[in-house]
């Protein structure tokens, strides 16, 4: 599984763009009053405008090369401030074989950087930029209906990691390993790490492998479907 594109939803798209695209140096696709879309990789990134009275929060994990993980750790640092769990600024996912570092953008949402030292490619580079990041290794997919959610995700051939049960109180990472990418099925209201953040439904489009398209809604309502 790829996750190839995702469709996200901001307050304020133009300090969101000034953030990405002009501070942190995501190659700007496409950019309206309402919308602007970002290559992340081989990911696509689209944010779009959406009326403060809609709850939303996201997470999505960046997949960065696996020995470019202190470089681009020090990138976050020069960028944004680094999120802090039980006072260390970096963790290692033993299930994952990952390393990983976290930090808020503008509107709170938690961006992590991972690096999966079995399956990221390397790259032959002293430092790190944003034209280092790889794709989208992980989107939150938060719900209150998770056992019916992950029927229909198992439907169209998203499963499990490691054919792991589904959780309804904790996350459940969709998708195989070897992929390098995850949805995280996970419930309302749980406390997203390194974070005092709770997940919230939120509307949110994707586009898996170039030809399946999820959608959650603002109310919960999820569907999958053939592009």
């Amino acid at each position: 599984m790829k996750i190839t594109k995702v469709k996200l939803y901001a307050y304020d798209v133009h300090k969101m763009k000034e953030f990405y695209c002009d501070h942190l140096g995501f190659v700007l696709i496409k950019n309206s009053d309402n919308f602007f879309e970002m290559a992340a990789g081989e990911s696509i990134i689209t944010f779009k405008k959406i009326p403060s009275s809609v709850k939303k929060q996201y997470h999505f994990a960046l997949n960065i090369p696996c020995n470019l993980f202190q470089q681009a750790k020090s990138w976050g640092k020069k960028h944004a401030e680094l999120l802090f769990s039980e006072g260390q600024d970096e963790v290692y996912f033993d299930t994952l074989k990952a390393h990983s570092c976290y930090f808020y953008d503008p509107e709170g949402n938690i961006i992590e950087l991972i690096s999966r030292q079995e399956v990221n490619q390397k790259q032959d580079a002293e430092s790190f930029s944003a034209k280092h990041v790889l794709n989208i290794g992980e989107m939150n997919l938060t719900t209150d209906a998770i056992y019916s959610v992950a029927n229909s995700l198992r439907e169209y051939g998203i499963t499990p990691m490691n054919n792991n049960e589904i959780c309804s109180d904790a996350l459940t990472f969709m998708g195989n390993y070897e992929d390098g990418a995850n949805l995280l099925l996970g419930p309302s209201e749980r406390v997203w790490y390194f974070s005092n953040k709770k997940a919230i439904v939120s509307p949110i489009k994707m586009e898996i492998n170039k030809n399946l398209q999820l959608c959650m809604t603002e109310n919960g309502d999820f569907t999958i479907s053939q592009l």
